[in-house]
Formats: structure tokens, C-alpha cells, sequence
């Protein structure tokens, strides 16, 4: 799958993104889960697509965020709550970068 990274002003990685075209927010769910170090704090509602926020995460204690920005875009963007959870983005991004949806990407 194609990532983007995502960098603040300053040249700091908060995070990256992924479009959506061929992954949902339940996939973007079952990928996370396959990281042994993850635990997820909050799951989308199956119901529920007014949540801009709509998986939180804990990776080696530091918290992550996947969001649909402007709750209609066709990007997640996974980042980093905190300063000191951006060590960990290379890791999760990875994961997301090896994953192959239906042999595409």
C-alpha cells in the first residue's frame, strides 16, 4: 500500500497517510491489530462515520490517532498524539506500506 509521510513546520514526522480507495476504516482496523505491540483504545462503529477520529491506538505506551480528515476525503492519516510517539510512526507505517490489498500497490 502507498504511505505518504507526514511532516509539521518545524520537519518533524507526525505521521502518514493512505488513501482509502481500497481500504476501509474496519481495514485500516484489522491491520492495526496485526501489530503485536498495538492495543486499541477506540474501534469505528460500524454504524458511526461522523467520527473524524475513528480508531485510537497505544503503541509502547504512546498514543496514535487514524482519522479521516474533514470526514470526507479519500486519505486516512495515522499520527502520533504526543511528541515522543513519533519514534514509533516508521514502525506502524511499514506495516501499512507491506500490505498488499487484492495484489494492488
Amino acid at each position: 500500500m502507498r504511505t505518504v509521510v507526514m511532516h509539521n513546520d518545524a520537519g518533524d514526522v507526525t505521521g502518514f497517510e493512505i488513501g482509502n480507495l481500497l481500504i476501509g476504516r474496519r481495514g485500516v482496523l484489522r491491520v492495526l491489530k496485526r501489530i503485536p505491540a498495538v492495543t486499541i483504545t477506540k474501534a469505528p462503529k460500524a454504524w458511526a462515520f461522523d467520527d473524524d477520529d475513528f480508531v485510537h491506538f497505544t503503541v509502547n505506551g504512546h498514543k496514535f490517532k487514524a482519522i479521516e480528515p474533514f470526514g470526507d476525503n479519500d486519505r486516512y492519516w495515522i499520527v502520533a498524539e504526543d511528541k515522543a510517539g513519533r519514534s514509533e510512526i516508521e514502525a506502524i507505517r511499514q506495516v501499512f506500506a507491506e500490505r498488499r490489498l487484492f495484489g494492488i500497490f
